[in-house]
């Protein structure tokens, strides 16, 4: 892929992370729009008035962004992950963290093919406990491709459900409470060792929830899907799972488009608090 095919990816991503998924709530939708807009511009300025000044410079802390999720979310830790490429994207004034850990679920007593109990519990990561404590200002939570294996999925669904709800709960009783946005998973694309992982679940279960999570508790939202549809396999995964480091890129490009959006609403609430 040249260089002015990437950019163009990349506005496209743009694009579609600064817009939002519309509500399908028929003529409520309007009401639950402004409501969730009116709680997530709360939670930005709470995040924003609570940042410290740098004593050397006078200037505000960097806002942190936690970036929780699996293997997708590490990326190796290294470069080319989605964490790494965002902290570029979005520069100073920002710090990004990367707590992705392979394998984990947001299910409870998570499971590997062998069957280990409990022992893929995100929250029983070193890497959780850390998400928690460096005070971030946004999280990202992009998880529940480990839950559609065959030893976590059961049929209904119910145990992602409520792990994955009790995580995001997690982050919101955060004080002061972060913007928590939501990564919907990205498409499971055939060709490659998926690990057990398929778009039937990823897509007819996992994803699901997380939009209706994230509709009812009025966070904003990234679709991953749509990111790096329709040409995961080929142009943005070598596996057909995980992202490689064009993939990545978009999935950057996004995040950083979001958050910017996210927290320009706070700084103009702010300065207009300043102003009065």
């Amino acid at each position: 892929m040249n260089t002015r095919s990437i950019r163009s990816c990349r506005e496209a991503a743009r694009h579609s992370a600064a817009t939002p998924p519309p509500f399908t709530c028929g003529a409520a939708a309007p009401f639950i729009r402004r409501a969730a807009a009116l709680v997530l511009a709360a939670a930005a300025l709470a995040t924003a008035s609570a940042r410290a000044a740098d004593p050397a410079t006078n200037a505000p802390a960097p806002r942190v962004v936690a970036c929780v999720g699996d293997s997708i979310t590490w990326g190796g830790g290294l470069t080319n992950s989605y964490p790494a490429l965002l902290q570029a994207e979005l520069g100073e004034g920002w710090k990004v963290r990367n707590f992705g850990v392979n394998s984990r679920t947001a299910r409870r007593e998570g499971k590997e093919f062998d069957l280990r109990p409990g022992d893929l519990d995100y929250r029983k990561t070193l890497s959780y406990t850390k998400s928690l404590s460096c005070k971030p200002d946004a999280v990202i939570l992009m998880i529940g491709t480990n839950d559609s294996k065959p030893p976590n999925w059961e049929e209904t669904g119910d145990a992602f459900r409520e792990g994955y709800a009790a995580l995001v709960e997690d982050y919101l009783a955060l004080d002061p409470r972060p913007v928590v946005v939501i990564g919907i998973s990205p498409t499971v694309k055939g060709g490659g060792f998926t690990y057990g992982v398929t778009e039937k679940i990823v897509g007819g279960g996992v994803v699901p929830v997380q939009r209706k999570i994230a509709e009812e508790k009025g966070l904003p939202t990234v679709d991953c899907r749509a990111v790096l549809d329709p040409h995961m396999a080929t142009a943005y995964s070598g596996d057909g799972l995980h992202p490689n480091a064009e993939g990545n890129a978009l999935l950057a490009a996004a995040f950083a488009a979001r958050l910017r959006e996210l927290f320009s609403h706070a700084e103009g609430a702010e300065a207009e608090s300043h102003a009065e």
